[in-house]
Formats: C-alpha cells, sequence, structure tokens
C-alpha cells in the first residue's frame, strides 16, 4: 500500500497546485496504474485502519489490495477534481499479464511451485514490456473522456463491483489522508 498507493496519493497531492493551473490553458492527464489483479483483493477490504493494511494477506492479496486502492483513488480523484472545471483528465489503466523481473525471477520467492508455473508455463501469453504500456499510453496520450479504466488493448471497462463502490473509495481517501498527514504532514493532503 505505501508504494502503490500512498506514495502515489502524496505526490499527485504536491503536483495538484501546478496541474490545476496548466489544466487552464491545456487538457492536463493522470494515468493511475491498477491491474486486474485488483479483483484479487480479498471480499472483506473496508480499508478502516491501518491495522486492516497491516494484516498479511499473502502476496497476491496485499498485491490485489493495492491495485484496488489504485483504481478507487482515479476514480475517487476523477470525482473531486471535477466539482469544479479543471481540464484534467484521470482514468487507471491494467497493463495486461506482462513479462517483467516481477513475473520471471521475484515470483519464485513467495511462490516456489507456483512461480515457475507463472515464469515459465505463462510465457507465452505474456506480454513484452512494449505491448503492456499500450493502456497507459493510450491513456495519457489519447484518451478525452475522465474516469476510465482501461485495459488492453485500449479498451474501457467496469473492474470490480469493490472497484466500483464509491463508499469504500471515500473509506479509502479517509484512512489515506490520515496516514499520509502523520506521515508527511498536513501540507501533503491540503492541496
Amino acid at each position: 500500500m505505501a508504494i502503490n498507493h500512498i506514495g502515489h496519493v502524496t505526490l499527485t497531492s504536491h503536483l495538484l497546485p501546478l496541474l490545476k493551473e496548466t489544466s487552464s490553458k491545456d487538457t492536463v492527464r493522470i494515468q493511475v496504474q491498477s491491474s486486474n489483479a485488483h479483483q484479487s483483493a480479498t471480499s472483506d477490504v473496508k480499508f478502516a485502519s491501518i491495522d486492516e493494511l497491516n494484516t498479511d494477506l499473502g502476496a497476491n492479496g496485499q498485491y490485489g489490495r493495492s491495485k484496488l486502492a489504485q483504481l478507487l483513488y482515479a476514480r475517487y480523484l476523477n470525482t473531486y477534481l471535477h466539482k469544479s472545471p479543471p481540464n484534467i483528465l484521470i482514468n487507471a489503466t491494467h497493463p495486461g499479464f506482462v513479462e517483467t523481473k516481477a513475473s520471471v525471477h521475484d515470483i519464485h520467492e513467495p511462490f516456489p511451485i507456483a512461480g515457475y508455473a507463472m515464469s515459465t508455463g505463462m510465457k507465452p501469453f505474456k506480454k513484452d514490456i512494449w505491448q503492456g504500456c499500450v493502456s497507459s499510453v493510450f491513456a495519457a496520450t489519447a484518451v478525452q473522456k475522465s474516469g476510465l479504466y482501461i485495459c488492453p488493448p485500449a479498451i474501457e471497462e467496469l473492474g470490480s463491483k469493490p472497484s466500483q463502490d464509491a463508499e469504500l473509495g471515500e473509506q479509502l481517501m479517509k484512512l489515506t489522508r490520515e496516514i499520509v498527514k502523520e506521515k508527511f504532514g498536513a501540507q501533503s493532503v491540503d492541496k
């Protein structure tokens, strides 16, 4: 959660004044990298407390929860930034199943046996890094709408039911603001 969500929220918060200013002259695009792995978040995710975030869900559960948080954040940001008229498009993307160091080598540590199936057996189904960036590049350069979840090859999808839950997004952002304020100070959440 710290790397995949909270760090992104903090950085975006610090950039928002500049992004808003720039949006008065041109379209600004914020692309949030989520994943269909958000569907592996456990069904009891509530984003209710730091204790919940510190609960070990295993590698897939942790990753899925962080990707769910990213998708919820993109939708939250889209809702709140468009209460006023900035010309900012916020979209989340899914890269697909991409052959990376994580899916070839690092997968063996948490999953010694299943990791071999992922790194070797699934190789024919993986995208290379250039194919994996199609959705992100599309969101960053061509999309004219905001609030989308874009999956390969640049197709809008709904995402899971929890990813569409505005109340869950509100709870996520309430907890995120509390954590960011505690760790980085009010200046990181007051923008």
